[in-house]
């Protein structure tokens, strides 16, 4: 395996310096509970691609019930990027599973594009997160018997794509990605970047509406992990795709215009990106307030 750093970084070399922590919201901006406001008139924003409310997620029954989540609401809009960060325990991971219909909340809502999908059964589920939802894991979970090329027009096909038009595709994505001359290199044979990269493009290939990625650099030492982080990001914005991270690193969650931290269950405060509040399409300012 190639471990030396230039071969993660190249030709996507990370910045010097580090990503800049996102800011808390003014005070000033009106609080809410529940929905998120817009604060600035004048501002048109997008509808949400994906939409929550009032998520409840309980295990266990009588006295040893627990609560993993307890009544959240969140919107997100086509090309923007939200970070969930949290402890251990503090419900992200649930979260990300019922955003993704992989989880049914106990009670609450999740609408993508407008469609509930608690009334999907599971075969739909299984095609909806096939064609509209990619993931990025912290490992990269490549097969690790099949190509970079491989790895990534598998669930292609599996969703009805032709292999020509599965491997065109692929192809593209990573040679987009800097793998070009490594599709027939297995997981084995590439450096951790490089795997990730392999899964950014199994995740975005089809164009997706949402992809959510759970410590997508966790494996990953900080500057290959910096560098995977922003071509993650930037390829999701500039293909439309809405991202939705957990993470627990503060420096991880940067990457992202938008963070909300969890605390038991709930989101207790929200945070933009200071450069991303002004001049930015779609952007919006949404309130502070714990919940």
């Amino acid at each position: 395996m190639n471990t030396s750093p230039s071969a993660d970084t190249a030709p996507f070399s990370p910045q010097s310096a580090p990503l800049p922590v996102p800011q808390p919201v003014p005070s000033s901006v009106p609080q809410t509970h529940g929905a998120h406001q817009v604060a600035q008139t004048g501002i048109m924003r997008p509808s949400p691609v994906l939409s929550a409310r009032g998520l409840l997620q309980s295990y266990g029954t009588g006295g040893t019930t627990t609560r993993a989540l307890d009544g959240v609401d969140l919107d997100i809009a086509r090309a923007d990027s939200l970070a969930v960060m949290g402890p251990s325990g503090c419900g992200k991971t649930t979260l990300l599973h019922i955003l993704a219909g992989i989880l049914t909340p106990t009670s609450g809502t999740v609408l993508h594009e407008g469609t509930d999908l608690a009334s999907l059964g599971d075969r739909r589920r299984t095609r909806l997160r096939r064609s509209d939802f990619g993931f990025v894991f912290q490992d990269g979970q490549l097969l690790p018997e099949l190509t970079a090329l491989e790895n990534v027009i598998l669930p292609r096909m599996l969703g009805g794509t032709s292999r020509r038009a599965a491997t065109a595709e692929a192809a593209s994505w990573l040679d987009r990605l800097g793998l070009s001359g490594m599709h027939d290199r297995r997981p084995t044979q590439l450096s951790g970047g490089q795997a990730q990269r392999v899964a950014i493009a199994r995740a975005l290939a089809g164009r997706p509406s949402v992809v959510f990625a759970d410590e997508p650099t966790g494996a990953l030492d900080q500057a290959t992990g910096q560098s995977v982080l922003q071509i993650l990001a930037d390829s999701c914005r500039d293909n439309g795709a809405a991202l939705v991270m957990v993470t627990h690193d503060a420096q991880v969650a940067a990457a992202c215009r938008r963070t909300v931290t969890m605390q038991d269950g709930r989101i207790a405060q929200e945070f933009v990106r200071p450069a991303a509040t002004a001049g930015t399409t779609g952007s919006h300012r949404t309130d502070g307030a714990t919940r």
